[in-house]
């Protein structure tokens, strides 16, 4: 096994089931139709969430990464609403997946916003990031759901390098990227459809700020702003710790 060959090109990471979606389902579902290999680690089971039951929410999970078109998801069990980079197990965990998957990039999503998993997950992702290259620390990947259900992780890397580690931007932040997500905003809203339990208002169900109808009109208005300011109809945006090292002037525009 050539354990310095990547095994993903992109690796999203984020606390919830449904925060992947949110955040970047567009990026995902456009990287994957072009032939990348994209993978989700979900490092909670939304345990605490309003609605719907953690085993729901995973089959909410397995259609929406069916859509999205993706290589892979995991799911772990960490405490819901306690996600912290302060937790060396959280950091050895996130650094495990990390050395397994092998992924190019790495991506913290959802935007760091009110929720304080969502504002831990950056912090976190960057130091696992770090620690995976140390050889000397090695820490063992614990048992996860897989989608689909006869995926199997490759052996583990001694170390691991992302070319880049990159964060989901909040409105009002200066991205670094932007991806056309144009041609694949249908399919974003179709995977976001998938998690009923958590954006539909049925008879039963505790009112909360996702599942009111102006939330998924908020959503379209990011993309349709992130879209403005690059010059297209929708869009998702990252901001991302690293610069590449080019031999010609890219293809891409620059807005």
């Amino acid at each position: 096994m050539n354990d310095r060959a990547p095994q993903c090109d992109l690796l999203c990471i984020s606390p919830h089931t449904d925060d992947a979606e949110i955040a970047l389902g567009g990026t995902l579902r456009l990287l994957s139709e072009k032939g990348r290999r994209v993978w989700i680690c979900d490092l909670t089971r939304g345990e605490l969430g309003s609605n719907g039951t953690p085993e729901l929410r995973w089959q909410e999970a397995e259609k929406a990464s069916k859509i999205l078109g993706i290589a892979g998801r995991l799911q772990f069990d960490l405490p819901d609403g306690f996600i912290s980079v302060h937790d060396p197990q959280q950091v050895a965990l996130v650094a495990a997946v990390i050395r397994s998957l092998r992924p190019r990039w790495v991506v913290a999503a959802p935007m760091p916003n009110r929720h304080p998993d969502h504002q831990a997950i950056p912090p976190l992702v960057r130091k696992a990031a770090f620690m995976s290259r140390l050889a000397a620390w090695r820490p063992d990947l614990p048992e996860s759901r897989l989608w689909p259900a006869d995926a199997k992780l490759p052996e583990p890397a001694e170390r691991w390098d992302c070319e880049a580690v990159a964060t989901v931007c909040m409105p009002g932040d200066k991205p670094d990227m932007y991806f056309d997500i144009s041609d694949v905003w249908e399919s974003k809203v179709e995977a976001l459809t998938c998690y009923a339990s958590q954006f539909e208002p049925a008879a039963g169900t505790r009112a909360t700020k996702i599942n009111d109808p102006a939330f998924l009109a908020e959503v379209e208005r990011w993309a349709r702003g992130w879209g403005f300011k690059a010059g297209v109809r929708m869009a998702e945006a990252l901001h991302i710790e690293a610069a590449p090292v080019a031999g010609d002037m890219p293809q891409e525009r620059w807005s």
